[in-house]
């Protein structure tokens, strides 16, 4: 019995050390594309990407547009990964979508694009480094 509870503790301990990876890391992704590259029409890449294209030609909130984009993979993942990776993916991006509109309502920091580029790579950099563990961990199972 005391060995069930320990590998129940071990559990909760990295599930809570992975989402906190994950907002860690959507936090920084939603700094880099609210105050730096979205305001200087910018675009990274990815379904965040085309979400920024979306927001400038329709008008779509980025938020909306990511979570829309992400359907169709959640699907696919769930028919070939599994529940535990879709619900880890879709923490990460409803996270994302909050983030970026809650952020978007803040002051632009910079309006050079040379500037807006390269602060916002550098932290979507550090996003990077944030996930590389929950991603390896993810990449196993």
């Amino acid at each position: 019995m005391e060995l069930k509870k320990k590998r129940t503790i071990l559990r909760i301990r990295k599930y809570l050390f992975q989402s906190l990876q994950i907002i860690i890391g959507t936090f920084l992704m939603a700094v880099a594309v609210s105050l730096f590259l979205l305001p200087n029409q910018l675009s990274s890449g990815g379904f965040t990407g085309i979400a920024t294209i979306l927001y400038y030609l329709l008008k779509l909130p980025m938020g909306i547009s990511i979570i829309a984009l992400n359907i169709p993979i959640f699907i696919l993942s769930f028919i070939k990964k599994g529940k535990s990776f879709v619900i880890k993916g879709a923490m990460g991006t409803v996270f994302l979508s909050i983030f970026i509109d809650l952020l978007d309502k803040y002051p632009v920091l910079t309006t050079d694009r040379f500037l807006a580029c390269i602060y916002g790579g550098i932290i979507m950099g550090l996003r990077n480094i944030s996930n590389t563990k929950s991603q390896c961990v993810n990449w196993r199972k």
